[in-house]
């Protein structure tokens, strides 16, 4: 599989199975680094339409390896906490990378540096106006995992909680009741 045969892929018609059947396709090929790579890409030669189909559509099918077969993403995990969460600047591809980096940091233990890169891009994320209310929910869930580990976030967790509640939609109230408000 190339890359231009990994983006025809990702931008053809979506159907019920899409991200799973990708996601099986790309690892019988052993593609999910190149697949890795697409997602985290700016694409500049490909029409504005196209790209953000294929970004959205790459991220979302990483995310199904990541929970699927979470070893085969592993390899990248110091390039994805160490610059490529913090540079997503697709705002569909940012809710599936978001889902990955929450849990990946339950698995994983990135640089400080890193860590405080990450918790900083989930708060702009959670607090922008421009984003969706999935990308907020799992910037949060980012947060929540930084909050042992990063002094600001844990000093300012009853105040980003708080700001959530602000016109929170039914699904960040869930959240809310669920898991932001109890403690770790």
């Amino acid at each position: 599989m190339t890359e231009a045969d990994l983006v025809k892929l990702l931008s053809e018609r979506f159907y019920g199975n899409f991200a799973d059947e990708t996601a099986r396709r790309v690892r019988d090929a052993g593609a999910v680094d190149l697949l890795y790579g697409v997602a985290t890409a700016p694409h500049p030669e490909l029409p504005k339409p196209v790209r953000q189909k294929v970004l959205f559509r790459s991220a979302y099918v990483l995310e199904r390896i990541w929970f699927g077969v979470p070893e085969a993403f592993m390899p990248h995990a110091e390039e994805f906490c160490r610059q490529d969460f913090a540079a997503c600047a697709n705002a569909s591809a940012r809710r599936h990378f978001g889902k990955i980096m929450a849990d990946l940091l339950g698995r994983y233990t990135p640089e400080s540096g890193d860590l405080e890169r990450i918790a900083e891009a989930a708060a702009e994320w959670a607090v922008s106006p421009e984003s969706k209310v999935a990308v907020k929910v799992w910037a949060v869930e980012v947060l929540k995992r930084c909050r042992e580990r990063v002094g600001w976030v844990a000093e300012s967790w009853d105040d980003i909680v708080e700001a959530m509640a602000l016109d929170a939609t039914p699904g960040i109230e869930s959240r809310m009741r669920k898991s932001w408000k109890a403690r770790p």
